[in-house]
């Protein structure tokens, strides 16, 4: 296999030879980030768009996208221990990788080092799915402030992929690069486009039956299986890199994006990133211990910020509990690049041609306005969006996520091919 060690030596060189032309990079987006933010705050459906009031192209019992509402508090860590998530009866988990190339392609352009990396995750599926004969499976893609654990929640009944499981279905989740179990290489390294060009490859890899699988299960395939549907989904700033990936390259038979619409930006929004982009442009924040990657910074600066920014004030205490324990870095040139993926998607997202399901959470402080949003996708077959109105950004594990869970399998059941 092709790939980077996640240990330091491997990663000097590429550091220094991309360093300076990433920085300076950085500074000329300083001007275009401030107007995208201000252009992202809320951009008005085009005309002729169907309007975002909960229709659709298809029937559904989905409902609109609720009016903007003020920020909720930080909900309060209280140490309540959570019932471990359990993987239900017939179902499977098995450690999955990836090898990429960390380059972009995408119609999102940005700078990225070009080299070989290793993306590590999950596939989740009863077995019996495994066994079918035109499988689909739903690759799952985080945001920039989380990680895979936003759909693997260690939290019984708040683990979206063991309740998609449990409704029938499969899914996949990684760690981006530079994320968690994947390779972490310098944070300037990559982009938001290159993200997408990632996503892709594992959606090739994903089709073909091109990626390594621990087989060690007793109810494991011998061999990866080659997935006849794969759907795209993501969360927050994963659901950007999903949609340029499905409008730069196609492959995908749907995306299903929660916590996101590239309109909507905050007041709170603006002042995490801005914040956490002045550090990015200082080289990221110190590190400590020898052999740390540099180029990392948390978009959000403070756990207080972290939790009221993920959850709505309703959340249950023991995924709030889960959830503080998981605040982490971001790759700098993934989220600085964010803002110019945003003003690209804006401009692309109506050549977007697959089935669409948004889910918002309507205590989201890092979203609101954004009931224009569906409307957007003017070449999609059907688009279809829901608001749970309890929740903030993380959705998939906030109050009222079983919804969420229902409407996926849901989805999935109503798009997937059949042979």
């Amino acid at each position: 296999m092709r790939t980077r060690s996640t240990r330091p030596a491997g990663f000097d060189r590429a550091a220094d030879a991309t360093r300076p032309r990433l920085l300076w990079r950085l500074l000329a987006l300083a001007v275009a980030s401030a107007v995208v933010l201000a252009t992202a705050a809320a951009v008005p459906a085009p005309a002729g768009a169907p309007a975002a009031t909960g229709t659709s192209t298809e029937p559904s019992s989905v409902s609109p996208a609720a009016p903007a509402s003020s920020a909720p508090s930080a909900p309060s860590a209280l140490a309540v221990p959570a019932e471990p998530a359990v993987l239900p009866e017939g179902v499977v988990d098995l450690p999955v990788e990836f090898t990429v190339d960390n380059v972009d392609r995408s119609r999102a352009r940005c700078s990225a080092d070009g080299e070989g990396y290793t993306v590590r995750g999950h596939l989740t599926a009863p077995a019996s799915v495994l066994d079918d004969e035109a499988p689909a499976v739903m690759l799952l893609v985080h945001g920039t402030n989380t990680g895979e654990w936003i759909w693997r929640l260690d939290v019984q009944g708040r683990n979206f992929v063991h309740e998609l499981a449990a409704r029938g279905y499969a899914s996949v989740t990684i760690d981006r690069l530079g994320y968690g179990s994947s390779d972490i290489p310098d944070g300037f390294a990559s982009c938001s486009g290159a993200h997408s060009d990632i996503a892709h490859q594992v959606v090739e890899q994903l089709r073909a039956g091109d990626y390594e699988l621990d087989s060690g299960h007793s109810r494991a395939p011998r061999s990866p299986v080659s997935f006849d549907t794969v759907f795209a989904g993501g969360h927050s700033s994963g659901a950007l890199v999903a949609e340029t990936a499905a409008v730069s390259f196609g492959g995908v038979d749907g995306l299903f994006l929660t916590g996101w619409a590239a309109v909507g930006v905050t007041t709170d929004t603006n002042r995490r990133f801005l914040t956490a982009y002045e550090t990015c442009l200082g080289g990221g924040e110190p590190h400590t211990e020898p052999g740390d990657p540099t180029g990392y910074v948390r978009f959000d600066a403070t756990i207080e910020d972290f939790l009221e920014g993920g959850l709505g004030p309703s959340a249950d205490p023991a995924v709030t509990a889960a959830v503080e324990e998981l605040w982490g870095p971001n790759p700098c040139g993934v989220m600085v690049s964010e803002p110019m993926a945003i003003l690209y998607d804006l401009d692309l997202i109506g050549e977007i041609d697959v089935p669409v399901h948004l889910v918002f959470g309507s205590l989201d402080v890092l979203r609101q306005g954004v009931e224009g949003y569906p409307g957007l996708f003017t070449s999609s077959p059907a688009v279809t969006h829901t608001t749970l109105g309890d929740a903030g950004h993380f959705v998939t594990v906030d109050e009222g996520s079983e919804r969420v869970y229902d409407e996926a399998a849901e989805w999935m059941e109503r798009h997937t091919r059949t042979p």
